[in-house]
């Protein structure tokens, strides 16, 4: 499923070659995954409602399917499958264009150790930036309601590209920018090395692609592990909650 329209960069904005990223739609998300949410909204919704007076009524596993999907290797660290092969590889091909037209760049502003070489999508490629987040209001956020009752109302997304011609590895470091962080491998297996390390915690080695690995940014100081040969490109979300703003997204 590849885009036909070529990218080109008009006044500076980058325009998009595979124009299918711009539409949320059920075929970027993992089928089992998709079912399992769809299902567990109801509960959700009704537990919304009740504004905390009342305990879900079953085993939480009976009414929340979506928990039977989502693993959990380290304390308070999930993982998931949430994108399907046919985007990771749509994707993939919209970085090489990204790489020709915009390029990886660091932060500036971060310290050296925690530069990742990367392309902000608010910044650079909006549209995609508001496709992507239509699939965390629609998608991950009962994901999140599933596992910690709070759902996100904004954040940032980016591509990052690990290699060891830039860096290898980042430093230990908090997201302070996020209160989840939403870390997707895009090519497993075309790199060797990678992986992410918790502090005190244990190591996550490099996930099948399209899995997401999930985890609140605050209490869960991290590293990228080092990658040894190739190019480890990830699509990351660091998602915010907003008091003043969750009940646009609320599913009540």
């Amino acid at each position: 499923m590849r885009g036909t329209f070529k990218t080109a960069v008009v006044n500076n904005s980058y325009i998009i070659k595979n124009h299918l990223l711009l539409i949320p739609a059920e075929w970027m998300i993992e089928n089992k995954t998709s079912e399992a949410i769809k299902t567990s909204i109801p509960s959700i919704m009704k537990f919304a409602k009740q504004e905390g007076t009342k305990d879900f009524n079953k085993p939480i596993k009976k009414l929340l399917p979506i928990l039977d999907i989502v693993k959990n290797p380290l304390p308070g660290i999930y993982t998931i499958p949430i994108f399907t092969e046919a985007f990771c590889e749509m994707l993939l091909d919209e970085i090489k264009n990204m790489e020709e037209y915009l390029g990886f760049t660091t932060n500036e502003a971060e310290d050296k150790f925690r530069q990742i070489p990367e392309i902000v999508l608010q910044n650079e490629i909006k549209d995609m930036y508001i496709s992507f987040m239509k699939i965390v209001f629609e998608k991950l956020n009962p994901i999140f309601q599933s596992l910690w009752q709070r759902d996100v109302s904004g954040g940032g997304i980016q591509i990052a590209n690990y290699n060891p011609r830039t860096i290898q590895q980042t430093s230990w470091h908090h997201d302070f920018s996020a209160d989840i962080t939403v870390v997707v491998p895009l090519n497993t297996g075309n790199y060797k090395g990678g992986g992410t390390e918790f502090f005190n915690k244990g190591t996550v080695q490099p996930l099948p692609k399209g899995h997401a690995l999930m985890f609140p940014s605050f209490t869960h100081m991290h590293r990228g592990m080092p990658v040894k040969k190739g190019d480890r490109y990830l699509l990351v979300f660091w998602l915010t909650i907003d008091e003043n703003e969750r009940k646009l997204h609320r599913f009540s």
